[in-house]
């Protein structure tokens, strides 16, 4: 007698189990799926916000610092480099952006933290800016310093020539670590959900899906001619 009712047992329990990984695989994985596309887009939308926005930032104020540069009549280069040494000192923001001024060779003349004077910073914004006399854009890593960096370069023209660069430059430790932050509570808010779903999903299954599905075995137990199951 104790064989067949440990082998009811066991098949009871085999039928829960199979009901659970059904239940995972319909509900719960679809969530999962959902959830992570959401975080996908979230963390992708967030970062490319962020980026823009400072692109966005530094080409307006290169913008308007350039014509205002501009705005002045100068009759040498010995003049427009002590205009751009002026203009260096007063400039703000020197605790978040530096601002360059650059020769056409490449190289740092003026700067507002005065550490880069006199190098080469290499990027591609400064010989784009140069050649095509247009306003360029430079994401990625500083050459000397391996430092995420995003730069804006503006061409200066003397006497219908480009002389130099006015450029911009800034880290971007800061708004990486803002996106990370984003990202963050975008992930536990997930977590948060997912594990809401599962426990929603545990409490239906034990609660409905699991008394059903003894009920219709019983049923069908009925319905086989075995009149005394209850």
């Amino acid at each position: 007698m104790g064989m067949p009712e440990e082998n009811k047992i066991r098949k009871r329990a085999l039928r829960v189990r199979g009901l659970r990984q059904r239940w995972i695989l319909n509900t719960i994985m679809p969530v999962f799926i959902l959830l992570g596309l959401i975080v996908t887009l979230f963390s992708a939308g967030m970062s490319s916000y962020f980026y823009t926005s400072m692109q966005s930032g530094l080409e307006q104020k290169a913008r308007t610092a350039a014509e205002f540069f501009k705005s002045y009549v100068m009759s040498s280069y010995t003049e427009y480099y002590q205009m751009a040494n002026s203009y260096t000192k007063d400039f703000d923001g020197k605790d978040r952006i530096e601002l360059q001024f650059i020769s056409g060779s490449g190289r740092i003349q003026v700067s507002s933290s005065g550490l880069t004077a006199g190098t080469s910073p290499g990027t591609d914004d400064i010989s784009q800016a140069i050649s095509s006399g247009k306003l360029a854009v430079f994401y990625g890593r500083d050459p000397q310093t391996g430092e995420k960096v995003m730069s804006v370069s503006y061409p200066l023209p003397f006497n219908g020539k480009v002389v130099g660069v006015m450029r911009f430059v800034t880290s971007l430790r800061e708004v990486n670590r803002q996106i990370m932050l984003s990202m963050l509570i975008i992930i536990l808010v997930a977590i948060v959900c997912m594990a809401l779903v599962i426990i929603s999903s545990e409490l239906f299954i034990n609660n409905v899906v699991e008394p059903v599905a003894v009920v219709t075995e019983a049923a069908k137990r009925i319905s086989a001619g075995r009149y005394g199951v209850q």
